[in-house]
């Protein structure tokens, strides 16, 4: 396996994880647009100085991907990292590219100054499953994720 920084040169990879992450995905309600999903991509990580991004790759196949950045707490002064996205497709889960793409956001958060990091699990997609790999790493389970539909297909 090896590992990469999101690029432009990339993009094609990226987008196709995005759509497959959608699919499989509580989002597949909300329709994938590639123009959207590219220009947040390059805005919200590849140009973002407080933007990270990482895929993993078997030979020349993107099999996951993580994104996220580092922002301040609007009620103090410090930082706080979280994610946009953390996404292994299903025939790669269970081994140990999620952990490692975890592990190079944190370890990049750590570098920035980041005093936490928080993780969502806004897809649904294993959530119980993925809330034990995030405890066992570590993470504690704070809050929730809750969500009204407003305006889907339109």
């Amino acid at each position: 396996m090896k590992y990469e920084e999101f690029s432009t040169s990339r993009l094609r990879d990226i987008l196709q994880l995005g759509i497959a992450m959608q699919e499989e995905s509580d989002y597949v309600a909300v329709q994938f647009d590639i123009e959207q999903s590219a220009q947040s991509i390059i805005r919200m990580v590849v140009d973002n100085p407080a933007g990270f991004g990482a895929l993993a790759y078997d030979g020349d196949k993107a099999v996951g991907m993580i994104a996220g950045s580092v922002s301040p707490y609007f009620f103090s002064k410090g930082a706080l990292a979280s994610d946009f996205v953390w996404y292994v497709r299903p025939e790669y889960r269970g081994s140990r590219t999620a952990v490692k793409l975890l592990k190079m956001f944190s370890s990049w958060a750590v570098e920035r100054g980041a005093s936490e990091l928080y993780m969502g699990v806004t897809t649904n997609v294993h959530a119980t499953r993925t809330g034990a790999l995030l405890q066992r790493l570590g993470f504690e389970h704070v809050g929730g994720n809750y969500r009204k539909r407003l305006n889907v297909g339109s």
